[in-house]
């Protein structure tokens, strides 16, 4: 069973920050995603500022979502951050974090040149009325447990 796990930001960002060369999080909040009891993919959001968010993704497992985590991934940044845009950055010679992106309606708004040197970074984006998955009705898409390792 897939589950999110939440609270646990120091964990999840250091696990993304494993999977993503040249990158440290300051300020940040994370949701990871566990198939059974083992992390299989991270989001970082970070850079919060006149509306828009940064969004860090990392993949180990092609099966790591369903509708309802893409529900939750996205309703973060534009329904608990009241975000308008969501950006995401990757190596313009990463077609497979390229083409990640733009499955899940990220479009190109941009070239960064030599933001990883020597490589140019694409530039995504995502606006909250383009967002798919926040049309989705959440109990109706798959079964999902939020599991938080905050005290009560």
């Amino acid at each position: 069973m897939i589950k999110l796990l939440v609270n646990s930001d120091a964990f999840v960002c250091t696990w993304v920050q494993s999977k993503i060369s040249d990158i440290n999080f300051r300020d940040c909040k994370a949701i990871g995603v566990l198939k059974d009891t083992k992390l299989v993919a991270g989001v970082v959001y970070h850079s919060l500022a006149d509306g828009q968010i940064h969004a860090s993704i990392a993949v180990e497992d092609k099966n790591w979502a369903n509708k309802s985590v893409l529900y939750a991934l996205f309703a973060y940044p534009f329904k608990q951050c009241n975000c308008h845009r969501i950006l995401v950055t990757a190596k313009d010679n990463n077609k497979e974090s390229i083409r990640l992106a733009k499955k899940l309606g990220f479009q190109k708004e941009g070239l960064l040149r030599q933001m990883c040197p020597p490589h140019d970074a694409v530039l995504l984006g995502m606006l909250k009325d383009e967002c798919k998955w926040l049309n989705l009705k959440e109990n109706k898409n798959g079964k999902i447990k939020v599991i938080s390792t905050a005290s009560s």
